[in-house]
């Protein structure tokens, strides 16, 4: 089984070098890799959750792709549930809502060629919100249900495991209390891979039996320092094979990708700003 994992597309019906570099891997995929699955996973819309425009754009070149594809939010597409999220964009039951109205669910389970992939909505852990209770009931019984020889990927926006060791403003990972009880959750079913997004680097880390992977934004770098996280600030995507029980993860650029920071895409640019401004904080 191929598994392709797509991340932080940020794209917008304005158009510009996100939705340039979308088109570029979509057309690898469809014509070259040939995945059986696309997992994308979050920041699929460019910058604020509340503009349908934005959301309604970036399904329509989803829908280029010649494959299946499943979806699951990020902060960018819902908001997030963090005590100080960005732009004072909180993620709500209609946000939510609005969101799996175009995509569909939120958090699903994919099963397909001697594996089951998961996917789950991490702007959900730790908010507190009637989705999120929703989300605890569903994983309870679909984990259930789960066959414990066979290998489970899950897939989130937010790294499942702390990002730093030091304390930051603003939320990089899941909350410590539901990231534990998820692990709790899947301790009896063989799960191999986390593929995550959310922070534009790509890293691959075994913890134990599973592979810890943060997909790389097909979109723009950032300014983070790659370094002191340990991974790779390239663009481009993630080909996860699996086979005989056993699951592989690597990074894929592919020609004709576009790397640039996001503060020089003009329309990244101008949607934060103007998502920055309307919270009262400053540009940048």
């Amino acid at each position: 089984m191929q598994i392709a994992q797509i991340s932080d597309t940020h794209l917008t019906h304005r158009g510009g070098l996100t939705e340039a570099n979308f088109r570029c891997l979509i057309a690898y995929l469809n014509e070259v890799a040939r995945p059986d699955v696309v997992v994308i996973t979050g920041d699929i819309q460019v910058m604020h959750p509340d503009d349908a425009d934005d959301r309604a754009y970036a399904r329509s070149l989803a829908g280029l792709l010649d494959v299946p594809f499943r979806a699951v939010p990020g902060n960018h597409d819902v908001g997030e549930p963090a005590e100080h999220p960005w732009a004072g964009l909180r993620v709500t039951d209609e946000r939510v809502a609005a969101f799996e109205a175009t995509w569909g669910p939120s958090y699903w389970r994919e099963d397909g060629a001697g594996a089951v992939l998961l996917g789950v909505n991490s702007e959900l852990l730790g908010s507190g919100l009637t989705a999120e209770a929703r989300q605890w009931a569903w994983l309870e019984r679909t984990v259930a249900e789960l066959l414990t020889a066979t290998p489970v990927l899950l897939f989130l926006h937010k790294p499942l495991w702390q990002v730093l060791d030091e304390r930051t403003e603003q939320q990089l990972d899941v909350d410590p209390a539901a990231r534990d009880r998820l692990l709790a959750l899947l301790d009896g079913v063989a799960l191999r891979a986390v593929g995550s997004g959310h922070l534009h680097t790509y890293r691959h880390r075994r913890r134990d039996q599973v592979i810890e992977v943060w997909a790389p934004s097909t979109a723009f770098a950032v300014t983070d320092d790659h370094e002191r996280r340990g991974g790779l600030g390239e663009i481009g995507y993630v080909e996860y094979l699996v086979g005989d029980g056993v699951v592989e993860a690597n990074f894929r650029s592919i020609p004709g990708l576009t790397r640039t920071l996001g503060r020089r895409i003009p329309q990244v640019a101008d949607a934060a700003d103007a998502a920055l401004g309307a919270a009262g904080r400053p540009p940048g």
